[in-house]
C-alpha cells in the first residue's frame, strides 16, 4: 500500500514540475539556436491593427496614438476599432479621433471579442494583421518589429509581449504586488515562447500583440480564443511562428489575484475548449512539435492544482518512512506558508513585491481547475469585462463602501 502512495506522490510532484521546470529546461536544451533578428524590408508591408474594444474610453485615445504615432510609415497602416456595443464614451472618442487612418465599426448587440475582431478583419485592407488589446500601448518600435519578419514568406505569425506598468498611485500595494509579480510571469512566458520559436511554432501568441498574415486569417468561432486558434492554424498551414521581445505593449496589471483568478479561470476554459477542437488537425498534420509545446506548456498547467494537493496529501500519509518525506513535507509547508502571507498581505493592503509570488502561483493554479471544471460543465465564455474597466469598477465599489 505504501509503495502504491510513494509512487502516486511522485508522479505527482513530476506533473507538478514537469510544465514550470522541466519543459523550460527542454526546451533550452532543444532549442538553443534562436533565429536571427529581420533585417528591415526592402517595402513595409501594410499593417491593418484590429482592437475590439468594450467600454475602453479610458485608454481608447492613449491606444490610438501609440499606434499612429509609432515608428512605422504613416501611409503603410490603419486601426480598425470594433467596439462591442460599448455604453461608455468610446464611440465618440473614436469617430471624433480626426484621423483617416482610424476606423469606427460598431458591434450591435454585444457578441464578444472573437466575434468582433472577425468583423473588424472584414473591414479591413492591409496584408498583415495586428491584434492587440484596447489598453496595450504600443512601445514606438513594436509594430516595425512585429511587420519585418513577415519578409520572409515562410513565417506566418509573429508574437510580441505585453509587460505591465507600475501602479498609478504610490499607495495602490496590490497593483504593485500584481505588477512585480506579472512582469516575472511575462519574463517566463517570454523565454518560453521565445525557445518555442526557435522550432518554429508557438504555443499561443501574447494576445496583448501579434501579428498574422492576412492569408491565414479565418473567422473565429464566438468562444474561440484568437491567439491560440492562430499559432495552431499557423502551424497546421505549413508556416513558421516567430518571437520578438522587442515589440511589446505597455498595460496596467490586474487590480488583486481575485481579478487573475476569474481572468486565468475564464482563459483556461476557452483554451480547453479550443484544443479539444485544434488537436486531432495538429496530429492529422503531424505538427509533433507544436503539439508536445501545447500539451506542457499549456494542458499540462492546467493539471498543477490537484497534483500539489495530491502530493501534499500522500506526503502525510508518508511521513516516517523516510527521512526524504520529512524535507518534501516541510518544504511544502514553508511555500503554502509564504502563500498565505500573501493572502493575508493582499488584504491588508501590505506590500510584498516579488515575495508574492508563492499566492499568486497558486491562485494560478487553482484558476486552472476551476477553468477546466468550467470548460467539462461547457462554460466556455464569449463575452469579456476588459480588465481597465474591472479595475475601475472595483475601485468604485471600494469607495462606496
Amino acid at each position: 500500500m505504501k509503495g502504491g502512495v510513494a509512487l502516486t506522490f511522485w508522479l505527482a510532484v513530476a506533473t507538478a514540475c514537469y510544465p514550470w521546470l522541466v519543459y523550460p529546461l527542454l526546451l533550452a536544451a532543444r532549442a538553443r539556436r534562436r533565429p536571427p533578428a529581420a533585417a528591415a524590408p526592402a517595402t513595409w508591408p501594410f499593417l491593418s491593427v484590429i482592437v475590439a474594444a468594450y467600454n475602453e474610453a479610458a485608454y481608447i485615445r492613449a491606444k490610438l496614438a501609440s499606434a499612429l504615432e509609432a515608428s512605422y510609415p504613416r501611409d503603410r497602416i490603419e486601426v480598425i476599432v470594433v467596439s462591442d456595443a460599448s455604453s461608455d464614451a468610446t464611440d465618440r472618442l473614436v469617430a471624433d479621433y480626426g484621423d483617416a487612418r482610424v476606423t469606427l465599426v460598431r458591434q450591435e448587440p454585444r457578441a464578444g471579442k472573437s466575434l468582433a475582431l472577425n468583423r473588424g478583419v472584414a473591414h479591413a485592407r492591409g496584408e498583415i494583421l495586428v491584434f492587440t488589446d484596447a489598453n496595450a500601448l504600443f512601445a514606438p518600435e513594436a509594430l516595425a518589429r512585429l511587420a519585418a519578419p513577415f519578409a520572409d514568406e515562410n513565417v506566418g505569425l509573429v508574437s510580441g509581449h505585453g509587460l505591465y506598468a507600475a501602479p498609478r498611485q504610490a499607495g495602490d500595494t496590490d497593483d504593485r504586488d500584481a505588477g512585480a509579480v506579472a512582469n516575472g510571469y511575462v519574463r517566463f512566458e517570454a523565454f518560453l515562447r521565445s525557445r518555442e520559436a526557435a522550432l518554429g511554432v508557438l504555443a499561443g501568441a501574447d494576445g496583448a500583440i501579434y501579428a498574422l498574415r492576412r492569408a491565414l486569417y479565418r473567422d473565429l468561432g464566438p468562444a474561440e480564443v484568437n491567439d491560440l486558434a492562430h499559432a495552431i492554424d499557423v502551424a497546421v498551414a505549413g508556416y513558421t511562428a516567430r518571437f520578438d521581445p522587442g515589440a511589446y505593449t505597455v498595460e496596467p496589471p490586474s487590480a488583486h489575484a481575485g481579478q487573475e483568478f476569474r481572468r486565468h479561470v475564464r482563459i483556461v476554459a476557452q483554451n480547453a475548449r479550443l484544443l479539444q477542437d485544434r488537436l486531432p488537425g495538429v496530429v492529422r498534420a503531424a505538427r509533433w512539435r507544436l503539439l508536445w509545446a501545447l500539451l506542457s506548456h499549456r494542458a499540462l498547467r492546467w493539471l498543477t492544482a490537484p497534483a500539489l494537493a495530491w502530493a501534499l496529501v500522500a506526503n502525510v500519509a508518508l511521513l516516517g518512512r523516510h527521512p526524504v518525506y520529512t524535507l518534501t513535507l516541510a518544504g511544502q509547508i514553508a511555500f503554502y506558508a509564504l502563500a498565505l502571507v500573501g493572502l493575508i498581505a493582499e488584504r491588508a493592503g501590505l506590500r510584498l513585491g516579488r515575495a508574492a509570488l508563492p499566492y499568486y502561483f497558486c491562485v494560478v493554479s487553482a484558476a486552472g481547475l476551476a477553468g477546466l471544471a468550467r470548460y467539462l460543465r461547457g462554460g466556455a465564455q464569449a463575452v469579456w469585462a476588459p480588465t481597465g474597466q474591472i479595475a475601475r469598477d472595483q475601485r468604485i465599489r471600494e469607495h462606496a463602501a
